[in-house]
């Protein structure tokens, strides 16, 4: 009985040896895209149908498999906008396509701006005053989501002529 406990001891410790030297474990790094929002940094008031939003973002990737080549038409930036009031949690979302930011040569760590310029948005019917959030995701060509970034609130007004 003795003899089989330290048989049985003597074969664990080898397996484990073996496995610990070996890439059986292999467990491979994920890298998500980071963003943050660079502008604006506070409350927006925009004139309905006439002002552009202009968002500023720093986005980075430790692998930098960010962005598509211009022939490919995958959308890797959403934007999901929020309006409040009734219907309760209104929302639409837009996407867009990255450009290919990976950096030449060996490291391709990308830390770079990406700026958009959105259409202006329009007051709902009925109201004079409108509000909205926005929330943004990138995601690279692996696959991975970046956090949702939450961006300021943004107020339309009806503008009077």
């Amino acid at each position: 009985m003795v003899h089989r406990l330290s048989l049985r001891f003597a074969l664990f410790l080898l397996l484990g040896q073996a496995l610990s030297s070996c890439d059986l474990l292999f467990i491979p790094q994920i890298f998500p895209p980071e963003m943050d929002l660079v502008q604006p940094r506070d409350t927006v008031w925009l004139r309905s149908g006439l002002d552009s939003l202009r968002l500023e973002f720093r986005i980075r990737d430790e692998d930098g498999d960010l962005g598509r080549d211009s022939g490919d038409q995958t959308r890797d930036l959403w934007l999901l906008e929020v309006r409040y009031g009734f219907p309760p949690f209104d929302s639409t979302y837009r996407e867009f396509s990255v450009p290919n930011l990976t950096p030449r040569g060996a490291n391709k760590v990308v830390d770079a701006q990406l700026e958009l310029l959105l259409d202006p948005f329009d007051v709902r019917a009925d109201l004079d005053v409108d509000s909205f959030k926005l929330f943004a995701v990138l995601r690279d060509r692996s696959g991975n989501f970046s956090p949702v970034l939450s961006l300021p609130t943004v107020h339309l007004w009806k503008a009077t002529n």
